[in-house]
């Protein structure tokens, strides 16, 4: 045992999970660019048009969605760094923060691989017309990642409001360490109470089926104000440490 904490002493694997979460950081931000561009549903309509849209863009559908997925894991290591950060000054806080971003990486990955695997099989179903079509469609149109209450976009917000969880929980720990720790302090927090804010409006029935989108994704623009303010920290623990 005591070779083995010599071997690999815990700065040691600071050093190491300081610099996952940071390249972890720089290839969301480098990924974020594409997935601006790329689509990610078809254009709302009847079934057959959204078909015939599928089968002329389904290569743009797909990379665009193994990108969201590259999005999701990279953000998960970002906010398990952060999450690292807080293990001995909080550990308790810092487990249950973990437990819920555990539970968002399944949420989000579900929804991510029916995309990428199931959406793209419905589609040449359906384009055979075989005697499977008629299902097809119909759970085409039940996974249709533009509608808010479709099972597909249900396990998004799941996984979005885990984060809301995720950034109250280290939100008030990471602001008492740097000033970039401080910065995506405010960042997890603001997010965390504007998401919860959101969810209890759709609860209400004062925000409607229509903006919860809008609203998500206006709100998600703190995470990446949180990225980038949790990259500069991880560099200069790195630099300070002597990594590269």
């Amino acid at each position: 045992m005591n070779e083995t904490l010599k071997a690999h002493p815990p700065a040691d694997l600071d050093r190491q999970v300081n610099r996952a979460a940071f390249y972890s950081a720089a290839v969301l931000l480098v990924a974020t660019v594409p997935s601006l561009l790329l689509p990610l549903d078809a254009p709302q309509g009847p079934v057959a048009d959204r078909l015939i849209w599928f089968s002329s863009n389904l290569g743009a559908f797909v990379f665009g969605w193994i990108v969201q997925m590259i999005l999701m894991l990279t953000l998960t290591g970002v906010f398990a760094g952060a999450a690292w950060q807080l293990r001995r000054s909080h550990p308790l806080r810092a487990f249950v923060a973990g437990t819920a971003l555990f539970i968002s990486l399944v949420a989000f990955i579900i929804p991510k691989f029916i995309a990428i695997w199931s959406i793209p099989q419905m589609v040449s179903e359906s384009a055979r017309v075989s005697s499977h079509s008629g299902v097809s469609e119909q759970l085409l149109q039940l996974l249709n990642p533009s509608l808010a209450f479709s099972l597909f976009t249900s396990f998004d917000y799941l996984g979005f409001w885990m984060y809301a969880v995720f950034g109250l929980l280290v939100a008030r720990p990471l602001f008492r360490l740097t000033l970039s720790a401080k910065i995506a302090a405010v960042a997890f927090g603001v997010y965390g109470l504007l998401y919860h804010l959101l969810f209890v409006g759709v609860l209400t029935r004062n925000v409607t089926q229509a903006d919860i989108g809008a609203y998500s994704t206006s709100i998600g623009a703190l995470l990446l104000v949180a990225v980038i303010s949790l990259a500069i920290r991880f560099r200069k623990a790195m630099v300070a440490e002597g990594g590269r």
